[in-house]
């Protein structure tokens, strides 16, 4: 493929950083639009890319970096992790910035032939009372997030949908599930007792005081990992991605002029389940495991249907948990430069 020249907004996080190494790898001419007091600039010293000062939130600042650019990943956002943020703050970040990146690309659509709008499965209804019994696709489930976070990436995708439909802006919609950076899977917080204990304590009810006795009995003044399950004994189960393969998928989706108009869900080659990872992450660390059934709370059980990316544009994943969880290892007791970490030390 020729060299192409790619915006990337975003480019500083745990995500953008990344998918800016992966193009410039490939030969790609990058530009990235940081803020002029990030200090995570610093990530992207190294790769060989051009940086242009600015904020997202300012038209003008988007106008000028879209300028000369052939593609656009919008991957500049406020989410739930980066927070807290307000309601302002998240209206400002994920709907009018993105508003600035469509707009601008409409402006000089002579030279921006695709925008990739990174969203979420956030704006997904994921937890129905007993979980999901078949695999989700790209409109099974309703979007009516209340939470500000997927409630404006759900506005952002409806400004791809009017900009398409109406201006015939080249836009395609990715959505995210969660996303693990460097060494970043063992130490999720739902793989633990303090997070169920914690959750419990929140709450008042009698179901909630009896659960939080029953945890904090196992826990014995610890923080074993947890086999989670629902009540029927069924192990919990998430479908999440590693960081590696969004990269890949960015290149799969290069120029890619089927996919336009068009929203994908993005994911692992699976999901996992809480009794395939707990095992393994204690035998690398050494920690307890306790397993029990989270009754009164609503389970954690899905898995997204990613045939629509494999067809239009060769989607094909190939980091399964076990191979997060081996760089993940990898990258706390050894080091390791295959992930660009979210946080530069």
């Amino acid at each position: 493929m020729p060299a192409k020249s790619i915006l990337i907004t975003g480019a500083t996080g745990r995500i953008g950083a990344n998918v800016a190494r992966h193009m410039a790898d490939l030969g790609h001419h990058i530009r990235a639009l940081v803020l002029p007091e990030d200090s995570q600039t610093t990530k992207l010293e190294s790769l060989g890319i051009e940086t242009v000062q600015g904020d997202i939130t300012s038209f003008d600042d988007v106008r000028m970096a879209c300028r000369d650019i052939q593609t656009v990943f919008h991957l500049g956002a406020a989410f739930q992790a980066g927070g807290p943020f307000t309601p302002e703050q998240y209206m400002h970040a994920n709907v009018q910035a993105t508003f600035h990146v469509f707009e601008a690309a409409r402006e000089n659509a002579a030279d921006v032939k695709h925008v990739v709008f990174s969203s979420t499965d956030a704006t997904l209804d994921k937890y129905p009372p007993t979980g999901n019994s078949e695999p989700i696709t790209e409109t099974t489930l309703s979007q009516t997030q209340t939470d500000w976070y997927g409630f404006t990436k759900f506005l952002g995708e409806r400004l791809a949908d009017r900009f398409v439909r109406a201006d015939g802006v080249p836009i395609t919609v990715v959505r995210f599930p969660m996303v693990w950076g460097a060494g970043e899977f063992p130490d999720f917080a739902q793989f633990r007792m303090a997070y169920f204990i914690e959750y419990f304590r929140r709450r008042s009810d009698r179901h909630a005081i009896e659960m939080l006795a029953h945890l904090e009995s196992l826990a014995n003044g610890g923080n074993p990992l947890v086999i989670a399950c629902d009540p029927n004994g069924r192990s919990w189960m998430k479908h999440t991605l590693d960081v590696r393969d969004i990269a890949h998928g960015f290149e799969q989706l290069l120029g890619s002029e089927t996919t336009i108009g068009n929203t994908y869900q993005l994911g692992a080659p699976g999901p996992f389940t809480w009794r395939e990872v707990v095992p393994a992450i204690a035998r690398a660390t050494g920690e307890q495991i306790v397993e029990t059934r989270m009754a009164h709370m609503v389970p954690t059980y899905y898995e997204f249907d990613l045939s629509a990316a494999h067809s239009d544009f060769g989607y094909s994943p190939t980091h399964d948990w076990k191979s997060t969880l081996e760089e993940a290892i990898r990258f706390t007791t050894e080091g390791s430069d295959t992930i660009i970490p979210t946080v530069a030390s």
